[in-house]
């Protein structure tokens, strides 16, 4: 049993179902689901996480596939989100399910054992997307690219845990680093 993981975990699972229930209620109902997605595959990952981390290590190929949920049709969900959000776009049904349905192929490529190794590939090109289309925003005066930037700032960091010293142990650091780009993405979404 790891309390630290335990309590970071737990931050991120209830930061990102909170975060979903009190920005993302006046939103379109596909640009809803979109963020859905997006926002409760991370707090899904936190959760089995959570109970991994009490003793059950049987949860262990289950939680990495979670992880690679959200790295994959989490981060597509989360791009094309803040695409609508930015350029204030409602969007349809074709738009969602052509979302999801590319979200879903890039899951089921990153779990074959050939590409796997793309994994980490995924969510920094995410970020990197993330972070131009923030800095377009910028451009265009719009104050919610300041809250996008601020949130893939932190996802970069986030992504980035393994290789930073701190003080920190680096599941916590990327705990706590993915549910404040998460309530940043809130405040990005907040009118």
């Amino acid at each position: 049993m790891i309390f630290s993981h335990i309590i970071s975990g737990s931050v991120l699972a209830g930061t990102g179902v909170g975060v979903f229930w009190y920005f993302f209620q006046r939103v379109s109902i596909y640009n809803r689901l979109l963020w859905g997605f997006f926002l409760l595959t991370i707090s899904l990952a936190a959760l089995i996480g959570i109970i991994e981390y009490t003793g059950a290590e049987s949860l262990e190929p289950l939680h990495r596939s979670m992880v690679v949920l959200s790295n994959s049709l989490g981060v597509v969900c989360a791009v094309v989100g803040v695409w609508g959000l930015l350029n204030r776009r409602i969007y349809t049904m074709t738009t969602f399910v052509t979302t999801m349905v590319f979200g879903l192929f890039v899951f089921i490529l990153l779990l074959l054992p050939e590409v796997r190794v793309f994994t980490p590939v995924v969510p920094s090109l995410a970020i990197l997307i993330l972070m131009l289309l923030a800095v377009f925003s910028l451009l265009q005066r719009n104050k919610r690219g300041l809250w996008i930037v601020l949130a893939a700032m932190m996802m970069g960091l986030a992504a980035k845990a393994q290789s930073l010293d701190s003080f920190f142990h680096p599941t916590d650091f990327y705990h706590y680093a993915t549910a404040l780009a998460l309530w940043f993405f809130g405040k990005a979404a907040e009118k």
